[in-house]
């Protein structure tokens, strides 16, 4: 009997083999069928995410083309400039402001912007249109460096405006002309009655007496028509700047001998800061002199009248003056800003309102309060003049705060 061949494998073996390698098999079968459902699913959400992406780019499209439209239609100047200060883009309405299409040319070359005092308005003047008041809002532009600049031409609604103030102190004209001739013809009987009984008859003193009666009258009847015409003018927006230092010193040298004379004190800063107001001394002293009459006119003997000045919060310069007078009652506080109302026998009612036209002018606003001792107080509150200077551009570019 032959011995077995140890080379050719049995039959258990072969059957191990077969099943290892249908095991195999049926694993990469498997796998096949577990790797066709990925794909599957994978494509799925590629094409999924592939519309997702098309609407979106389709979105961002439309919402470009609103955009654009948006632009063309927008009433306002918007501009775009990169970090070097170079116009990237402008819509049609900075082109009709600035004059010309300056895509590419530098923002710093084209255009000066100067503060208005006593506004949020610049002056544009440049290659363009000269002369429009325009608003400026400035934004800077996340991760570019560029900002967007955004100018509304305001120069026909400030007409329009400037118009209706003066129809409607035109109209304000009607209303009081029959205060005017009120406060007209009793100094005016009065002139012509001194003058009448002008005589060297009675001696030299009385006649001296008459004269200084009838020329008095003439120069109250001569002030009342010279606030009546300042009134009906209205104030307008001055240029230049004064210190508070020298406000102050015209009305000392006005006033002193006046207070001295009534026995009252006027009590006012020596020393201020470099404080500046828009416009001119002449007509800040003016205007506060109106204030000052009054609150010596209605101060006690032996009392003192306040003025006193610090600065807000905000920024803006609080003017106050205070007396020892009577006061005035909280029901009667905007009637007398109204032109002719007044308590005095003399006054023309006038300086009150011409007051406050010209503190609004300026930017300001007026008040009144109880003083601490019972009297009245007029409070001011007064932007400080800033110098006019051009809006920086490129990355220092701000919104004037």
């Amino acid at each position: 009997m032959m011995a077995a061949d140890p080379q050719i494998p049995d039959a258990a073996s072969l059957m191990e083999a077969f099943s290892l390698f249908n095991q195999a098999s049926k694993d990469l079968t498997e796998a096949y069928g577990a790797l066709q459902m990925e794909v599957r699913r994978l494509s799925a959400e590629l094409a999924e995410a592939n519309s997702r992406l098309r609407q979106e780019l389709e979105a961002k499209e439309r919402m470009r083309e609103r955009l654009a439209m948006l632009l063309e239609m927008l009433p306002g100047a918007v501009l775009v400039v990169d970090h070097a200060g170079t116009i990237m883009e402008m819509n049609p309405e900075a082109q009709r402001i600035l004059g010309a299409d300056l895509r590419g040319t530098d923002w710093r070359e084209v255009q000066t912007l100067q503060w208005q005092p006593g506004t949020n308005e610049w002056m544009l003047q440049g290659s363009g249109q000269a002369g429009l008041r325009v608003t400026v809002a400035v934004n800077a532009l996340p991760g570019e460096g560029g900002q967007i600049i955004l100018l509304q031409d305001v120069t026909v609604a400030r007409a329009r405006e400037e118009a209706a103030q003066r129809r409607e102190r035109l109209a304000a004209m009607g209303e009081t002309m029959a205060g005017l001739a009120h406060q007209l013809r009793t100094p005016l009987a009065t002139t012509l009655l001194s003058v009448s009984q002008l005589s060297c008859e009675h001696g030299e003193a009385r006649f001296h007496r008459q004269r200084q009666r009838a020329l008095e009258r003439l120069r109250h009847l001569e002030a009342t028509i010279d606030a009546m015409l300042r009134f009906l003018r209205g104030a307008e927006q001055e240029e230049g700047a004064v210190a508070m230092a020298e406000i102050l010193d015209g009305l000392r040298r006005e006033f002193d001998l006046l207070f001295r004379q009534k026995n009252v004190t006027l009590h006012m800063p020596q020393r201020v800061p470099d404080w500046f107001l828009t416009g001119s001394r002449a007509a800040w002293v003016s205007v506060l002199a109106n204030l000052l009459h009054n609150a010596l006119f209605y101060s006690p003997s032996a009392s003192a009248v306040l003025l006193d000045l610090r600065l807000a919060e905000e920024g803006d310069l609080i003017l106050a003056i205070a007396d020892a007078g009577p006061g005035i009652a909280e029901a009667d506080r905007e009637k007398v800003f109204t032109p002719f109302y007044t308590s005095r026998r003399d006054g023309t009612g006038l300086g009150l309102a011409i007051t406050r036209n010209f503190v609004a002018a300026m930017g300001g606003t007026i008040e009144i309060e109880t003083a601490l001792g019972g009297g009245a107080c007029f409070v001011l509150r007064l932007p400080l003049w800033q110098p006019p200077q051009p809006l920086p551009s490129g990355a220092m570019m701000q919104e004037r705060s």
